[in-house]
């Protein structure tokens, strides 16, 4: 039996990284069937392997945020060693910097980014240009620099709104953008960026796509402290079949547990916690449970115990280096017992956030 050129599969590997490249995840799922018997049949190939297993890890990240797809235990990737054209070796340690990302481990991240954006420098590709800045836009979202992450994202931005094709990944950009308005309180700019997303999202019939942004639209308001109108947001997205399937359903419900407890509405935020609970069970979810655990106790429990609970559930928010939830919900909890007049807890609390946000601070960037 003819065995099938490495380059043939290397070409259709070629095309399936495109349908990645633009978000396009039926076209990524289509070309990932096809491929996979393609490598049983070829003739040896290592580099072609290694390229194959990148993509695969890629495919993966890919389908988690365009359609909230969990990604489970990825097998340790090689990068080809010395042998690795600089294309393979660039793509290890980006799509590793993102998988890291993924495990919110983001130390790491910043570790692989910073030797991708050397790599990349031997790239001569546009659009992956814009890819790398978009990544490490939301790395540096999410350790709360800002500033940072405005300027990287804006990069990948400008390149993305010149590729007709690559309007989902424009769209990214935009999430991103008014992620960092949201948080630095430039509200106004935020709701242009989301109004933009998901006009843009409509357009390209992408139905998820519009479901993340409803949710994103609820962050918004929540930070605007209008939970009432988050709530709306987030009722549309939990009532979504394919949203509250994926994992992105223990977002939504964390932020609607939060906002119901915010409103008064104890009875509704409890019965979405003993959901979220049962949902939750067996999945090794243990930050999202850390995370309403703290929600729960804050609002519904009393005393000693509610402290006690608070302080257990931090910590192991702590240990597993969540520093942008530890400082979300010690100010929470800080706030709930000031209004209670319990000035002693609310000081711990308040020191609590002090101590994330010294934390985050201390994450290595990629200068």
């Amino acid at each position: 039996m003819n065995k099938i050129a490495a380059e043939e599969v290397a070409n259709t590997l070629n095309s399936w990284y495109r349908a990645i490249r633009r978000n396009d995840a039926e076209q990524s799922i289509r070309l990932f069937e096809q491929v996979k018997p393609m490598l049983a049949e070829m003739e040896e190939d290592q580099e072609v392997l290694i390229y194959y297993s990148l993509l695969e890890l890629r495919h993966k990240i890919m389908l988690y945020d365009t359609r909230g797809k969990k990604i489970e235990q990825q097998e340790e990737l090689t990068n080809g060693g010395s042998a690795a054209s600089d294309m393979t070796s660039y793509y290890y340690y980006l799509f590793s910097g993102a998988y890291e990302v993924y495990k919110k481990n983001y130390e790491q991240a910043v570790s692989f980014y910073k030797i991708a954006e050397k790599k990349l420098a031997n790239v001569h590709d546009e659009i992956e240009a814009a890819q790398f800045h978009d990544k490490v836009g939301k790395l540096y979202y999410y350790l709360g620099q800002n500033l940072v992450s405005l300027n990287h994202t804006r990069q990948a931005m400008e390149i993305f709104k010149s590729y007709a094709e690559h309007n989902i990944n424009l769209v990214s950009t935009y999430i991103t953008m008014a992620g960092n308005y949201t948080e630095i309180g430039k509200y106004k700019e935020a709701e242009e960026y989301l109004t933009q997303a998901i006009g843009t999202a409509r357009d390209a019939g992408d139905h998820f796509k519009e479901m993340q942004l409803l949710h994103n639209f609820g962050l918004l308001y929540s930070a605007m402290d209008k939970p009432e109108e988050s709530i709306c947001f987030l009722e549309t997205v939990l009532a979504d079949q394919a949203y509250a399937a994926s994992d992105y359903y223990f977002n939504a419900v964390f932020l609607m547990i939060k906002e119901l407890f915010k409103i008064g509405e104890h009875d509704r935020a409890a019965a979405l916690y003993k959901e979220g609970k049962e949902r939750s069970k067996g999945m090794e979810n243990d930050i999202f449970e850390a995370k309403i655990n703290i929600l729960y106790a804050t609002y519904e429990e009393g005393g000693e115990k509610a402290f006690s609970d608070c302080k257990d559930n931090l910590e192991i928010l702590f240990k597993t280096k969540q520093y942008d939830s530890v400082r979300e919900l010690s100010l929470l909890t800080a706030n709930v017992y000031r209004g209670k007049s319990l000035y002693k807890e609310a000081a711990y609390f308040f020191l609590e956030a002090i101590k994330a946000e010294e934390k985050m601070k201390k994450v290595e960037g990629m200068s």
